[in-house]
């Protein structure tokens, strides 16, 4: 199981959703805080590096924290997730276990934003239920340095902490208030041609020419940590992550689905429509809004691709047949009754022609 302190599936994709907490036990109400998490973080049982991964939590989820511990803060996950990917337990404690071979979402509602992607065995309590989908909590462990403290509490530690990668974190720079002696720059453009380094005094991983406009993100000494927008062709680029497979045919999918299940793929598909489900189809709860999608291209079958909230909208508002480049997460490799491949959209762009 990958320990690592960020798990990137392709490209970014930022899914702003509240994330409904409860009360965390021992912890009176007025000792929360709140907290947005500023990027994809792990959600584990232990306040440690090695602790068991239970989860991902979504960049600009909203979290309510209790607990600090060594630079990590206690909070607990509550959200809607899909009865079939669940199994009973018999225990005093925890009512559900997730059962999907390949984890599961936590959804703000049924049907609606993905929070977190929880693991496979992670021991859930049950809050309510309502037709196929349960409300569910958890209480666990994130990484304070991917969390912005954002209501009343005690601030975090502003000193530099150890990440789950073991590297030092320098704290982000105090902001001088509206007497100090000037307003914090997070704003700049490149003097000149200007190499840009991954880490100090490292590798150059690309020249900026003079003028570029960039964002300043942190500062430790004379180095400045920095973002930056421009345009590349897509040809030039592959997914950051080696996770993602790229050339997978829909043919290879439904031949093997079961080897295909849980990864992440990268396809272009072909919009056909866009429907609701009605729970006839393996994989797809009943009232989802899902695409029937033709692909991967220039293949001629056919792609069930469902939808969240984020996506949606966007989706409905293109013509039939646009071309879509997808991250998708294999849900059902051949479905029960045309072996279509069913499929979950983490991310996606409109392909020029």
């Amino acid at each position: 199981m990958q320990q690592s302190s960020h798990l990137i599936a392709g490209l970014p994709a930022c899914l702003l959703a509240a994330v409904s907490l409860a009360i965390l036990p021992n912890q009176a109400a007025e000792a929360q805080d709140q907290y947005r998490v500023t990027r994809r973080e792990n959600f584990r049982r232990e306040p440690r590096p090695d602790g068991r991964l239970l989860a991902s939590v979504n960049e600009g989820a909203e979290l309510m924290g209790g607990e600090t511990r060594s630079g990590w803060v206690e909070v607990a996950l509550e959200g809607w997730i899909w009865r079939r990917s669940l199994r009973p337990l018999d225990s005093t404690q925890y009512d559900y276990e997730v059962s999907a071979g390949s984890g599961e979402n936590l959804r703000v509602r049924p049907n609606g934003p993905i929070l977190a992607r929880l693991s496979t065995g992670f021991w859930l309590q049950e809050v309510e239920t309502r037709g196929e989908w349960v409300r569910v909590k958890r209480v666990g462990w994130m990484w304070a340095r991917s969390l912005e403290r954002t209501g009343a509490g005690p601030e975090l530690a502003r000193e530099s902490t150890v990440g789950e990668g073991g590297g030092s974190i320098p704290a982000p720079p105090e902001r001088e208030t509206s007497g100090g002696s000037r307003p914090t720059i997070d704003r700049a453009v490149t003097l000149g041609r200007s190499a840009m380094r991954a880490v100090p005094s490292g590798d150059t991983t690309a020249v900026l020419a003079g003028g570029a406009p960039l964002t300043i993100l942190a500062q430790s000494g004379p180095w400045v940590r920095v973002r930056t927008e421009g345009w590349v062709h897509e040809s030039d680029l592959r997914p950051v992550s080696t996770d993602v497979l790229v050339g997978v045919s829909g043919a290879e999918v439904r031949a093997q689905p079961e080897r295909f299940e849980g990864r992440v793929l990268r396809w272009t598909v072909q919009l056909l429509a866009v429907r609701t489900s009605d729970g006839l189809r393996e994989g797809i709860p009943r009232g989802q809004r899902y695409i029937l999608a033709r692909g991967p291209l220039p293949e001629a079958g056919f792609v069930y691709v469902l939808l969240d909230d984020e996506h949606r909208e966007e989706i409905e508002r293109l013509s039939p047949l646009a071309q879509l480049v997808v991250l998708v997460r294999v849900k059902v490799g051949c479905d029960k009754y045309l072996c279509h491949p069913v499929v979950e959209l983490i991310d996606m762009s409109v392909r020029e022609r």
